[in-house]
């Protein structure tokens, strides 16, 4: 199965990218990354002057992973003369993602990445914990707070970078951005952006340990970046309207770590699947199995990844043409009578007291709403929606 795919003119065996974190923090640990045969590699976030980071920098939520990491440790220096060069020797592409504090410098960077061995460069849009944490290290530091509703900052930083650099261009938009993300999309395609990864992490989010009544993360307040499945709806939705305005190559992430989350984010319009926090959580194996159960679902689908890209969009389309668009009278689920197995999960969850449970899951069809629900917590798939087919 032909799982190839491209960036501008840089050809990826397939389309699961490690996306910017700590499995991109140096070269040995890019080069292990490479060997699970993911289709690309991301740095950390280069950045002119490294700065510690507040530890403990992880905590786990319901859904979701917390961290307030800020950047790559290592100088910039030392990515261009040592990281990047011995990182390409993994022998897959290799995405350096990079920040300045202002355009001119992002360029600057830039070019020395790309004299370096980059392929593609990845320009981040925000980080809502960083002006706190580094203004807490340099208390004479006062920075602004990150930019959410002007796109201008993101074009004039694509636009010096695409001055500076013949290479692939890739935005990696924030969750903060969900009520907005075309505008920063289309700015960015202005100044010569080429592909679009939605999404990075949203922001400041907050836990705290019951027992201590500390906040779990390190630096001022404790405060961090939200990833995993709980930003998974989230990001769904805006790959989903990104595909539905615009023509952009997209790479998805947010909340990946099975083949399903994958096909999910295909179908609302991405090219490319990013993964990271669930490389955290259960290690570099995650990705060759991702890459595994995508080839076996292709395969047992009879279907290419191009042809489900978009179905989402489609089926909507098509949910116009059939007058299906506002739904106000109730359709009674179908339960297939062979596979249920009279669990009573459906009964327990329809606050309507439509289903009775005996031999097996029965619907008063005067009683029920059409809310969906049931399908939704049937473990083995027997309870279907009469909605859409």
């Amino acid at each position: 199965m032909d799982l190839s795919v491209k960036i501008g003119d840089v050809e990826l065996k397939n389309p699961v990218i490690v996306t910017s974190g700590e499995h991109g923090r140096n070269a040995d640990t890019i080069k292990e990354v490479a060997k699970t045969g993911v289709g690309a590699v991301t740095t950390k976030s280069i950045v002119p002057f490294p700065v510690p980071d507040p530890l403990p920098c992880y905590a786990l939520v319901p859904g979701g992973f917390l961290n307030c990491v800020l950047a790559a440790v290592e100088p910039a220096d030392q990515w261009f003369t040592k990281e990047i060069p011995e990182a390409k020797t993994a022998g897959v592409p290799l995405i350096v993602n990079l920040a300045g504090t202002h355009p001119a410098e992002t360029a600057e960077l830039a070019a020395k990445a790309v004299a370096a061995g980059a392929d593609i460069v990845e320009l981040p849009t925000h980080c809502s914990i960083l002006a706190e944490n580094l203004e807490a290290q340099f208390p004479d530091l006062k920075l602004p707070p990150p930019e959410i509703y002007d796109p201008q900052p993101f074009y004039d930083t694509v636009k010096a970078v695409r001055e500076a650099v013949d290479v692939p261009l890739i935005g990696k938009l924030s969750a903060v951005f969900s009520q907005n993300a075309v505008d920063w999309v289309k700015a960015g395609m202005e100044a010569g952006l080429d592909v679009i990864e939605v999404t990075d992490t949203f922001g400041p989010v907050l836990s705290i340990d019951i027992e201590t009544g500390q906040p779990k993360l390190g630096g001022p307040r404790g405060f961090g970046n939200l990833s995993g499945g709980a930003l998974k709806p989230i990001a769904l939705r805006m790959v989903f309207e990104i595909a539905w305005n615009l023509d952009i190559p997209i790479i998805a992430s947010g909340g990946i770590s099975t083949w399903r989350d994958a096909v999910e984010y295909i179908m609302a319009g991405a090219g490319m699947v990013g993964v990271c926090t669930a490389g955290h959580l259960q290690g570099m194996e995650v990705y060759t199995r991702l890459i595994r159960d995508l080839e076996r679902y292709f395969e047992e689908e009879g279907v290419t990844l191009e042809e489900i890209r978009g179905l989402a969009l489609q089926r909507v389309r098509e949910r116009k043409e059939k007058g299906l668009q506002a739904i106000t009278k109730p359709v009674m689920p179908k339960i297939d009578e062979e596979k249920c197995t009279a669990c009573g999960k459906c009964a327990a969850s329809c606050i309507y007291e439509a289903i009775i449970v005996d031999d097996i899951a029965r619907i008063d069809e005067k009683k029920c709403y059409g809310c969906g629900l049931c399908v939704e917590v049937c473990p083995v798939n027997a309870i279907k929606s009469g909605y859409f087919v």
